[in-house]
């Protein structure tokens, strides 16, 4: 697992990230301007939180043992990848499902999706 460049296979997960955080803040009926705002905050703490010690050794102790962390260049690329998830969320909540399940399924194949990076890892 490498995630130094702008954007690698992980980065599309990323839109998955947007969409689910876009829908969850949606869901508790804030108005969209938060919504936005909230779900861009939410992907920049993710990424934090995904480069601390403990979650790096979590990624270590499975299948990614040479695992460093992101680059900040990486960092930023998956922030915009987030961002897309939410446009897409906010310009057709129906159509950002449907593109969330695509990606998962493609995604999976490499084992690059939300669901085993985020759900079986931690």
């Amino acid at each position: 697992m490498s995630s130094q460049e702008y954007f690698d296979i992980y980065s599309w997960s990323h839109i998955t990230h947007g969409i689910l955080f876009y829908h969850f803040f949606s869901y508790l009926k804030y108005p969209t301007p938060q919504i936005i705002s909230f779900s861009i905050l939410s992907e920049i703490l993710w990424e934090y939180i995904e480069n601390t010690n403990y979650i790096i050794q979590k990624y270590r102790s499975h299948n990614f043992k040479n695992y460093k962390g992101d680059s900040l260049i990486n960092s930023l690329g998956d922030i915009l990848f987030s961002i897309i998830g939410i446009y897409l969320s906010y310009s057709s909540p129906s159509f950002s499902i449907i593109i969330m399940i695509l990606l998962e399924i493609i995604l999976s194949k490499y084992k690059a999706n939300f669901l085993y990076l985020s759900i079986h890892f931690l």
